[in-house]
């Protein structure tokens, strides 16, 4: 796990290199080094956790023809390994990036297609000319940025070492705002930047001096629903991934929410290793979301210990601009302060890795809006359901623009016309058609992306098992039903989960993980003086985004009674977060 960072062509030198790498040093605190040719740059700053003896960064051919830099973890490449040794190839160390480079001299490109796990990987090839490849992981868990322009390609693991590449000050893009509120982040191929990007999920670029290719891997149709679908192969599947996800020596800490998904995970951890520790995280006061006791109830029956984490409301001010800056992208979910704080407890621990539930709920359809969209009988379903995501409904969001910035969304495509062209693209059923916009858009850009920057931000890798590409490919082939039946969310996982979890959590009503925003934003708070103070300041206004008789009338509003909780949040972050 690490960050990683680099040039191809005219206009970077040394010393920006340098910079990138001083800028990411918290995701990459044990080894910084770099490569550099003729025109091209690569760097890594290396958290080691699998064989730090080995895997030194950058990688090398013995040619000195090919180089790469790799940030994540590849679960199978004890079985690539082994390929290779019968192609007369032997890879000293017990390293998973150390695979990378032959396992691309025998397959070429296509050998990310072989890759199992979560990876980010920048390769130079000087065999057949020069060209500069960047992959990125069928669920885009690994963030990577980009800036292609005629001088050539910049990259790294995050916006602020893209900053630090680029020659020239970077323009705000127009856009980011409305991406922001319609998304609640910067959706995936979007940035704060005009002309930066991020990799989609799956997303190749090529580029060989003149030109820049990007090729996208394929979102295979599933195949027919599979009666070998159950419970119980289900069960073997995540026992599998967990076992081999967790072959590092060092501990492994796991956070334990109180709900379904992190509680199958911690007993699945702990049949594995017994040095197994669950962390969770509660706030200050008494509060409907409180979930401790789910917690240790979950914890107690995988038979782990439970350090528990409180959020106090003396330290918001403090912590809230330090989540902000370990994001580097704007996210208006509350529970990112939640998850800031969980890795930063982690790390205190002396953990370097967590597993995480991610990816569940959009894997096997555990939220309730999925239930409402499906039940749904006429045409503006889509539009709804596109609502539930957004910080607030567009109506509302639209309605704090400026006359200027909502003439020049219009002029164009709106962040929420693009949104409904990805939910409308053809499906085999509703639900598939809902369960592909979340995992391809919303899941990667909102929380995989929250937990690669919040983890790495405290050198805490996050594994998340349920985006692993078997676990995906069998939530496709599983029949509707065994998803979404009526009130009943996720009825597979819940089903493969019994034995592994306490009955009071398979009793209980679904809890997402967060941060009770809502008790903590009345005025006179500290988290109240804090917003007011922030947006008091008028970037986002004096910049023609928002207005500002507009953001005054929501917290009028708010004093009166009218909950805008949510929304005063989402507003603070992106005002704190614009360049």
């Amino acid at each position: 796990m690490c960050r990683i960072y680099g040039y191809f062509g005219a206009g970077t030198d040394e010393t920006a290199l340098h910079a990138a790498r001083d800028a990411q040093l918290p995701g990459g605190p044990d080894q910084q080094h770099c490569a550099r040719g003729e025109d091209w740059g690569l760097g890594c700053n290396r958290l080691s956790i699998q064989d730090p003896s080995h895997g030194r960064q950058p990688f090398t051919n013995a040619g000195g023809s090919v180089h790469a830099v790799f940030n994540g973890e590849i679960y199978n490449f004890r079985a690539i390994r082994a390929e290779l040794a019968g192609h007369g190839v032997h890879i000293d160390g017990d390293s998973d990036g150390s695979v990378l480079i032959p396992y691309y001299e025998l397959h070429g490109d296509r050998f990310a297609d072989r890759l199992e796990g979560m990876y980010a990987i920048a390769l130079v090839d000087l065999r057949f000319g020069r060209r500069l490849k960047l992959w990125c992981d069928p669920l885009a868990v690994k963030s990577l940025y980009y800036a292609a322009t005629g001088d050539g390609v910049v990259f790294s693991s995050e916006l602020s070492g893209i900053t630090a590449l680029r020659p020239k000050p970077l323009s705000v893009d127009p856009l980011a705002v409305d991406h922001y509120m319609n998304w609640q982040c910067l959706p995936n191929g979007t940035s704060w930047y005009a002309g930066v990007s991020s990799l989609h999920p799956g997303e190749q670029l090529v580029h060989d001096v003149r030109t820049v290719v990007k090729r996208r891997r394929r979102d295979a149709r599933p195949r027919p629903a599979d009666d070998a679908c159950t419970p119980g192969s289900l069960a073997a599947l995540l026992t599998r991934e967990v076992e081999r996800m967790s072959l590092q020596s060092a501990p492994v800490a796991v956070q334990v929410s109180g709900g379904l998904d992190s509680a199958v995970l911690a007993t699945l951890l702990r049949r594995r290793r017994a040095d197994v520790t669950g962390f969770h995280v509660t706030h200050e006061g008494s509060h409907d979301s409180d979930e401790e006791g789910y917690a240790r109830q979950a914890a107690a029956h995988a038979g782990i210990p439970l350090e528990v984490v409180e959020i106090r409301e003396a330290r918001l001010p403090e912590l809230i601009p330090a989540m902000v800056t370990a994001l580097g992208t704007p996210n208006a979910t509350p529970h990112a302060l939640s998850a800031y704080v969980l890795f930063q407890e982690i790390a205190h621990g002396s953990f370097r890795v967590c597993f995480v539930g991610d990816g569940a709920d959009e894997q096997f359809g555990g939220y309730r809006r999925y239930s409402t969209a499906l039940a749904a009988d006429d045409g503006t379903w889509q539009a709804r359901y596109l609502d539930r995501l957004s910080l607030v409904p567009e109506a509302r969001y639209r309605r704090l623009y400026t006359h200027e910035y909502r003439a020049l969304i219009d002029s164009g495509a709106s962040s929420r016309q693009r949104s409904l062209e990805l939910l409308g693209r053809p499906a085999p059923s509703r639900l598939e058609q809902l369960l592909t916009f979340d995992r391809l858009h919303k899941l990667p850009s909102l929380n995989l992306r929250k937990l690669d920057h919040l983890g790495m931000a405290h050198a805490v890798e996050g594994r998340v098992p349920y985006c692993q590409p078997s676990v995906t490919a069998f939530a496709r082939r599983t029949p509707d039903d065994l998803k979404v039946d009526g009130s009943r969310r996720k009825g597979i996982l819940w089903d493969a989960g019994r034995g592994l979890i306490p009955r009071s959590v398979q009793k209980r009503a679904k809890q997402p993980f967060t941060f009770p925003v809502d008790a903590f934003m009345t005025p006179g708070t500290k988290l109240w003086d804090f917003t007011t103070d922030v947006l008091a300041r008028p970037r986002l206004c004096d910049s023609g985004f928002l207005s500002g008789a507009a953001v005054r009338k929501v917290f009028a509003e708010h004093t009166a009674g009218r909950d805008h909780a949510r929304l005063l949040w989402g507003l603070m972050v992106l005002e704190l977060s614009l360049p």
